[in-house]
């Protein structure tokens, strides 16, 4: 059977901001317009009276909003795929009548239908439906599809510390996704957050919004060192933190403790024990407590000072530090 998902067409875009649309969204997943497909082009001669969607006279309820529309010109029996429609499946509740994507009801029996979303990239963060990475809006339930609203606050704390660090921006995108927390090479500027730890029940008893806030700045450093994977490949930088591309087998499982603003004492070439795990790791926690330390190398340096901290620790800030600077034009 070929794909649900209908390919978007120069004809479906949003009346507002004039984005492609896929027929049938709730709302435009750029502007977050909410939606009305009316029968503008008189295919079915039918709209919903209620939510003035089109739909077939054939049908007893309206698989939009789910009202009863049962009139004499409505078939008795559930039918396949009445005119202006296509057959996807059976409904699920074995009424016998045909349903297509994505309809939220059953035509024939008005009992509410449940969609695979598989041909999307993710699944949003308030209905659990399919976006796409790039989408601003979800197209289902019109909310924030990257889940950026439900860490606004550990989001902004973030923004501000890359600021005050002088740190250059450069256009990334943190999502709310179910999984793990990460960033990968084939798409560096996307830094997925385990949403778990915002709407799930470890958010309320473990973690704070400060950790939230370390948990972004560790994979913003990810995201900013494969954004920038020239520095890898300078002399100076495999000297202070090794081969980046050696093998990665660090438990994703592995509770870190993103909190924590202090350079730890233990391990004298390492800024915390997590950073010894691998060179990407190394980095991502050096440039994690160098954002939260706004860049203040004399403060840092101080405090390696009295802990006794090895001279390849200092060597790592310092490389960090001077591309940082360098990126502005700076000596």
């Amino acid at each position: 059977m070929a794909s649900r998902r209908e390919v978007p067409t120069p004809e479906l875009r949003c009346p507002t901001c004039r984005a492609e649309l896929d027929r049938f969204w709730s709302y435009c997943s750029d502007c977050g317009r909410r939606l009305e497909w009316r029968d503008v082009t008189r295919e079915t001669g039918a709209e919903c009276y209620y939510c003035g969607w089109v739909v077939s006279d054939s049908f007893s309820h309206c698989p939009w909003c789910g009202r009863d529309i049962a009139d004499r010109d409505s078939s008795p029996e559930p039918l396949k795929a009445p005119k202006g429609f296509k057959y996807h499946r059976r409904c699920r509740w074995g009424c016998g009548g045909g349903v297509m994507y994505p309809m939220r009801y059953c035509p024939w029996c008005g009992r509410p239908e449940k969609w695979r979303h598989d041909e999307f990239q993710n699944v949003c963060p308030h209905c659990n439906k399919g976006v796409d990475d790039w989408m601003n809006w979800c197209p289902w339930c019109g909310e924030d599809s990257t889940g950026q609203d439900l860490v606004r606050q550990a989001l902004a704390r973030a923004r501000r510390l890359l600021v005050t660090t002088r740190i250059k921006d450069w256009h990334y995108r943190v999502l709310l996704r179910p999984g793990v927390s990460g960033v990968t090479h084939s798409s560096p500027k996307v830094i997925e957050i385990e949403r778990r730890y915002v709407t799930g029940k470890r958010r309320r008893d473990e973690i704070s919004w400060t950790m939230l806030t370390g948990l972004i700045l560790h994979e913003l450093g990810h995201s900013f060192l494969f954004h920038n994977w020239r520095l890898t490949r300078t002399g100076r930088f495999r000297r202070a933190f090794g081969e980046v591309r050696k093998a990665y087998r660090v438990s994703d499982s592995k509770w870190v403790d993103f909190e924590m603003r202090h350079v730890t004492t233990t391990l004298p070439n390492y800024v915390t024990a997590y950073a010894a795990t691998h060179p990407q790791e190394d980095f991502a926690e050096t440039f994690r407590v160098y954002v939260v330390r706004r860049g203040r190398l004399r403060e840092l340096f101080g405090e390696f000072g009295r802990k006794r901290k090895g001279v390849v620790l200092f060597e790592k800030f310092l490389v960090l530090h001077d591309y940082v600077r360098s990126l502005w034009g700076w000596r």
